[in-house]
């Protein structure tokens, strides 16, 4: 509710920077190898966007477009973050990598649909054991998903803010997990409605993860 309580402040402003994010990664993808490093860089500073607007716009009142873009002051923190979470992520697909050999990432590197499919049948041999580290790759992600939010909003460190993210998340983690499945659904229904709801879905999700992070750390309130 608040998420899009702040959406109907500035839509223009908000759907205009889901169109500029698009056209960013929809470029950067098609750069063999390239592209990919570019995202590593660009990603986390184009994803905390959305957040650091909408904090703009409820602090001060300002809905100016450059503010989506705000995120590249703390680029160098996030980056850390980012490397230091993907290093965590191989980490728990190594058993993977380890059965089923390094032609499981090259299938999906490459995005040659008969080598992913052939992997998935693999994939689906190993039964249990892959959902545990499906389980596992979930655990952890949702405990470090604030993060980047602590590095920009809070100035924490990279490791600072891992380190937070997954103390405050942990805290009550079932209701961050069910966020994020209502979230996938909201993605989900948008991409049913035509693809152009998801264009409206993305922003009002992103800042009602904002909306969140800011009462559960106290971040717009007045005292320290």
């Amino acid at each position: 509710n608040k998420g899009l309580e702040i959406f109907k402040k500035n839509p223009g402003g908000h759907l205009g920077y889901v169109l500029v994010f698009i056209v960013i990664s929809s470029v950067t993808s098609f750069i063999p190898f390239l592209g990919t490093l570019i995202g590593v860089v660009i990603n986390p500073p184009l994803g905390v966007g959305f957040a650091i607007a909408a904090h703009k716009q409820e602090k001060s009142g300002s809905d100016e477009f450059g503010n989506f873009f705000r995120g590249f002051d703390y680029i160098a923190q996030l980056l850390v973050a980012n490397i230091i979470k993907m290093i965590v992520y191989v980490i728990i697909a190594l058993p993977l990598v380890f059965i089923l050999g390094f032609s499981l990432i090259s299938a999906f590197m490459t995005g040659d649909v008969d080598s992913i499919m052939e992997s998935s049948s693999q994939i689906a041999s190993m039964g249990l054991g892959f959902f545990v580290i499906f389980f596992i790759y979930i655990y952890v992600a949702v405990s470090l998903r604030w993060t980047n939010y602590l590095i920009v909003f809070h100035k924490y460190d990279a490791v600072e803010a891992i380190k937070t993210s997954w103390k405050l998340v942990n805290k009550n983690w079932f209701a961050h997990l069910g966020f994020g499945v209502l979230a996938f659904l909201a993605l989900m229904g948008g991409v049913i409605a035509l693809i152009v709801g998801i264009i409206f879905v993305i922003p009002i999700v992103a800042i009602a993860d904002y909306a969140g992070f800011a009462d559960i750390t106290g971040l717009n309130q007045d005292n320290d």
